[in-house]
């Protein structure tokens, strides 16, 4: 039977989330199976399509194993490749190369899906010829419980986008002013993603923004749904990250600016064959990918030298690419700038001491 999604899970030392995560996937599938009921036979037939396939990016613990169980109880649906660790974009990449659904979904192997908003996602892609489709997602704070379902939960937005009307085929084109689309709410058509001639950094985090922005050149329609498919978990409260691994965290953002700038620069040269309502729409997406950096250099012990780089940085967008920089709308951004970054000694005090995101 021809697979109508797949769902990509890049999964490493995932042992403790995994099941909960196949266990959301699978689940409705489980239930159609066993009831046999005629009223059924639609909702089975649809999951029949789907195809769940794991990336065992070289875990040490027993994350294959478990992947290997739910292949094993559920063959029809869920395929399992082990590799050599290769970081989250590589697990993507190895999804996207193996992946035989007309659409293509990634699920962290940490989160999780709402069955039944899942299944209204794969009615609409039954029935879509569009480029993308997008759902909503909730944010989940573990609240260290142990039980997902108690985790409490937020919506980004509640719309896509003002006047947003569900089920409507849009040119992107004409919409993209209006919208930014999150990884967590995107499904892709694989064709798309597969014939692209870019791949995602890996050994590498941070790669939400290549998935979302390097296809946009290629992409011409998008369609929305109202079901908040994505369940996204997010760290419990009050959850420190030390000095050494913001340092980390840097490296990696460098690494991914530097990609996607490279892109950028593709699209604006003519390289890549992009028109101007997407070429403004990348702007903007790497604009946020430089304020996460700005972000993570607050975040570091606050010094002098410290400064210096952030200055340095943001001169250096200017210069090179000013319409990413003036494509900021980050609020504590537009407030270090217009103080000339004198603000920045705050800066760093206000986010070391709120947990809220910036």
């Amino acid at each position: 039977m021809e697979k109508l999604l797949t769902v990509v899970i890049p999964a490493y030392n995932a042992e403790a989330y995994l099941a909960y995560t196949l266990d959301s996937l699978c689940g409705a599938f489980q239930s159609s199976r066993t009831a046999g009921k005629a009223g059924d036979a639609g909702r089975q037939n649809l999951l029949e399509k789907l195809e769940i396939l794991v990336i065992d990016d070289g875990s040490k613990d027993k994350t294959g194993e478990i992947a290997d169980g739910y292949a094993g109880e559920y063959p029809e649906i869920v395929r399992v490749i082990h590799k050599e660790n290769g970081g989250h974009g590589s697990g993507i990449n190895c999804g996207i190369r193996e992946a035989r659904g007309r659409y293509l979904k990634v699920v962290d192997a940490d989160d999780w899906v709402d069955p039944e908003a899942f299944l209204n996602l794969l009615a609409a892609l039954e029935n879509s010829q569009d480029d993308a489709v997008v759902s909503g997602f909730y944010w989940r704070f573990d609240n260290g419980s142990g039980e997902e379902a108690s985790f409490p939960e937020k919506a980004e937005m509640k719309e896509a986008f003002k006047g947003v009307r569900y089920g409507k085929s849009y040119s992107f084109d004409n919409i993209a002013d209006q919208v930014y689309m999150k990884m967590h709410g995107l499904t892709w058509r694989t064709e798309i993603l597969k014939q692209m001639p870019l791949v995602i950094d890996e050994h590498c985090y941070y790669v939400d923004a290549e998935y979302i922005l390097y296809p946009v050149p290629w992409i011409r329609t998008v369609s929305f749904i109202s079901d908040f498919v994505y369940q996204y978990r997010i760290g419990r409260e009050g959850q420190s990250v030390s000095p050494e691994k913001m340092v980390q965290n840097k490296k990696n953002y460098d690494r991914v600016l530097e990609s996607l700038c490279a892109f950028y620069q593709k699209c604006r040269d003519g390289e890549i064959s992009c028109s101007e309502a997407k070429l403004h729409y990348i702007e903007s997406g790497i604009a946020r990918v430089a304020a996460g950096k700005i972000k993570i250099l607050l975040s570091l012990p606050a010094d002098k030298r410290m400064r210096s780089e952030l200055v340095q940085f943001e001169r250096k967008m200017l210069k090179k690419y000013p319409g990413i920089y003036h494509a900021n709308r980050n609020k504590a951004v537009k407030l270090l700038r217009a103080s000339r970054y004198r603000l920045y000694w705050l800066g760093v005090w206000a986010l070391q001491k709120s947990s809220r995101a910036f």
